[in-house]
């Protein structure tokens, strides 16, 4: 029984090795819709039920639970799914704020997506199959970032949740002006996904041989050209704030100078961009911009209302109901005091709605219920804050729970980065990097739910734990 329990684990690697494919490069199609929300089982959720429920089967067989049970870091993620459950028997039964079937999913996501990392960390045996993991993750990178292109210049096919009717899997086209998102649904969760890469590739830059430092050099040079086609300012600043922590943790510094100098490059040249991250310093902090005035009774009506569902029509051509365009013309929906430009009003309404209507209810519900919160899926889709999301779907217990949960997995890392030489050095230094960047990126972006990148995050830390255990 044991050899064969063995057998199950070794044999374990090439699902997952499947699912490091298969999660950034499928497509968001629903499988199943689930009532009450445009959030669906998708396939991916299938495969990742059905890995981790062979890799548990192999730990009860083999006799390692109670070695399972033991460490530290599936000790402190236990205890966060289990605040989670609790602060949803609380939001179901106490609170009212959250219903049975929605909070349930939401957990189940989690526990989804936060398993992975044990799995991974017990399944990969070798420095080979890390490698292997990593050349495979540089050919994702390399097919994400081509089907962007072809997203924005090939008029190839996009899949979207940025809204309720395009989750339901409609085969959309890019718009000229659009954002792309490549499979990843989203233009927030691809750029989020090309910031990870980037703390990843720059460190194992220096650590390959030469024929491979090309390979990264030229996978570094698209995926900056793609991170610019998002126009996402979180996901580039984090980017950048993971590559200047690899560069010190690799003792690169010099190098230091030349990313100064392409990032120079990249802020002078005209792209949507550098706009948006003008328009950030202008609109945001400096409050200038010129208002557009209302002349009809119904839009000074809509100046008295809250800030509206921002309906662009760059999203796709199958946003026919919007007249949000590019260019001179002027949305249906401003509303009098708003920024006439269109980059402006699309930056200022980003953070309006932030500032007044997310992060003010995750407030609203942490003062609700300080210590549990009001419970999972309570705060709908999005609060563009993880923090404040946390605070307030699962309280003061479950948010430092989750903080013991990354505090514990950094800890194991760095204890790995600072005893490793070679290649396991650098590429510890890169996950290390990319955690910060991930945790930048959540301050304005909710990445530790979107699937995709949640998924990866745990994963690549699952495969960094590994390393302590190579043969």
């Amino acid at each position: 029984m044991k050899e064969l329990c063995l057998k199950i684990n070794s044999l374990l690697f090439w699902p997952i090795l499947f699912l490091f494919v298969f999660i950034p490069i499928y497509p968001k199609f629903p499988l199943l819709n689930v009532s009450g929300t445009f959030v669906a089982v998708r396939l991916e959720d299938i495969f990742i039920a059905i890995v981790i429920a062979a890799w548990f089967i192999s730990i009860i067989l083999s006799g390692k639970i109670k070695e399972f049970l033991e460490s530290k870091i599936n000790q402190v993620i236990i205890l966060f799914l289990g605040i989670g459950l609790l602060s949803l028997f609380s939001a179901i039964f106490l609170t009212h704020t959250s219903s049975l079937h929605l909070g349930l999913l939401h957990w189940l996501r989690r526990l989804e997506f936060i398993l992975l990392l044990p799995v991974i960390a017990s399944v990969v045996k070798t420095k080979k199959q890390l490698y292997i993991i990593l050349l495979t993750l540089s050919l994702v990178l390399l097919i994400v970032n081509i089907y962007a292109f072809g997203q924005q210049h090939l008029d190839w096919p996009v899949v979207s949740t940025t809204n309720s009717e395009f989750a339901k899997g409609l085969i959309l086209r890019l718009t000229p002006d659009a954002r792309v998102n490549a499979t990843f649904a989203g233009h927030y969760d691809f750029a989020a996904f090309l910031a990870m890469a980037f703390c990843l590739m720059v460190p194992l830059f220096f650590a390959v041989k030469k024929r491979f430092k090309l390979w990264i050099l030229g996978l570094g040079v698209v995926s900056s050209v793609v991170l610019v086609m998002t126009s996402a300012r979180v996901s580039f600043v984090a980017a950048i704030f993971g590559i200047i922590t690899a560069l010190l943790l690799t003792g690169k510094k010099k190098f230091l100078l030349l990313l100064f100098i392409i990032l120079l490059v990249i802020l002078i040249y005209p792209s949507n961009l550098r706009n948006r991250l003008v328009s950030t310093v202008t609109v945001n902090l400096l409050k200038q911009w010129d208002s557009y005035q209302g002349k009809t009774d119904d839009q000074k009506k809509r100046a008295k209302l809250n800030i509206p569902t921002l309906a662009i029509k760059t999203s796709s051509t199958s946003a026919q109901t919007s007249t949000f365009a590019s260019g001179s013309a002027l949305p249906t929906d401003i509303t009098p005091g708003e920024p006439v430009d269109t980059t402006e009003l699309g930056v200022y309404r980003s953070f309006s709605i932030r500032l007044n209507i997310e992060w003010p209810r995750a407030i609203l519900a942490f003062i609700k219920n300080p210590f549990l919160g009001t419970g999972y899926s309570s705060l709908g889709i999005a609060t563009d804050n993880d923090l404040l999301r946390s605070l307030g779907e699962v309280g003061i217990l479950g948010t430092a729970a989750f903080a013991l949960v990354l505090i514990a997995v950094s800890k194991r890392i760095w204890r790995i980065y600072k005893e490793s030489v070679g290649f396991i050095r650098y590429f510890s230094a890169g996950v290390l990097s990319l955690i910060l960047a991930f945790l930048f990126n959540s301050l304005f972006i909710d990445v530790f739910e979107a699937s995709k990148v949640a998924s990866l995050f745990w994963m690549v830390l699952g495969l960094t734990l590994a390393t302590k255990n190579f043969r």
